[in-house]
């Protein structure tokens, strides 16, 4: 069987990603650490990691770096979390997806090393530990990691060695299982702020306090207009590794982030699941013309009150679920929850 394959079909006998922890046992980073003992550290390979936290925009604050870096020449990895069509989508090599082989192969050493160990990894630890080991072996300098859940005990706050690590903002999401308050939220998401750390950002002001408490290193606390953060605190990234200002900053396009796929009746996909979020691509919905037919579905792990920023702005819902390893909620109970048809 082809290795891209078998590496798909073991992934999907590990522990659900959208519990990212092991059920029934504290979050703890011992297994993952593990993991990257039996590798040999592919984590210390690294001239810079770059670990982004933070409940919206860090997608972007990763992607608009590796933008900027590639361009100055650097060889970069970039770790994103969960994907929207493939798989490959969670390891970016030098600006491109990872190889189906690259990550069949890399998948598969992870295999082997569970089953020395007598361990497994989640299916997110696994991708992760997976990137690090191909970033290494594609003799990248810089490793960029988007923090799956929280911050502390995510698997890529594991990574060892001098890091810039940065934090957009706090704000309501996954309360279930990272605290039952913001100021708890705060305080697992300032776990990157490691001893580790050369440079550590954020445009947090209301929680800033509990982030600089928490953190083992200084905390910079960047001000300015909330739609230029994303870009302010990537330009400080960029300076921090280049030593120097002279570049130019892009546009990019994430999937499923307001992703226009049609232009003629415009088909948007966007990914949004939280307050923040939906708070976001308003002002994009309200400029869009014409009839607006939204197709909404959302996972249990995230409450569809949400939808009420947008849903009043379109013409009609269709409500839906989506089939997989996450847990959605019934099209019927989103409809009752909000009220719409």
């Amino acid at each position: 069987m082809d290795r891209f394959l078998q590496a798909q079909d073991w992934l999907e006998t590990l522990s659900s990603e959208a519990k990212f922890f092991r059920k029934g046992l504290t979050p703890s980073l011992e297994v993952f650490n593990e993991f990257l003992d039996a590798l040999e550290r592919p984590d210390e390979s690294f001239e810079w990691r770059v670990i982004v936290g933070g409940t919206a925009g860090k997608g972007t604050v990763c992607r608009l770096t590796e933008d900027v870096l590639l361009r100055a020449g650097k060889k970069v990895a970039t770790l994103i979390s969960p994907h929207v069509q493939v798989v490959t989508e969670r390891i970016r090599i030098n600006g491109k997806l990872i190889s189906k082989k690259a990550f069949g192969d890399a998948i598969l050493t992870v295999k082997v090393i569970a089953q020395k160990l007598g361990k497994r990894a989640t299916y997110y630890e696994s991708c992760v530990l997976a990137g690090i080991l191909a970033a290494k072996n594609a003799g990248c300098e810089i490793l960029i990691c988007e923090v799956g859940l929280g911050g502390e005990k995510d698997a890529v706050n594991a990574v060892r060695g001098k890091r810039i690590a940065t934090l957009t903002f706090v704000g309501e999401d996954h309360l279930e299982i990272l605290g039952e308050c913001l100021e708890k939220i705060a305080e697992t998401k300032a776990g990157i702020f490691t001893s580790d750390s050369v440079l550590n950002l954020t445009f947090e002001q209301k929680y800033y306090s509990i982030l600089e408490k928490i953190a083992r290193s200084e905390v910079t606390l960047l001000r300015g207009i909330n739609s230029k953060m994303n870009k302010k605190i990537t330009r400080k990234i960029c300076e921090k590794i280049l030593g120097s200002g002279d570049f130019e900053m892009r546009k990019v396009q994430i999937p499923a982030r307001w992703e226009v796929l049609q232009t003629s009746n415009k088909i948007i996909l966007d990914g949004a699941h939280s307050k923040p979020r939906f708070e976001f691509i308003l002002p994009k919905i309200k400029k869009t013309a014409g009839k607006k037919i939204g197709v909404f579905a959302m996972a249990k792990s995230h409450d569809p009150e949400s939808f009420k920023i947008i849903e009043k702005y379109f013409d009609e819902i269709f409500w839906t679920e989506v089939s997989g390893e996450r847990e959605f909620w019934p099209a019927k109970m989103l409809q009752q929850k909000i009220g719409r048809g």
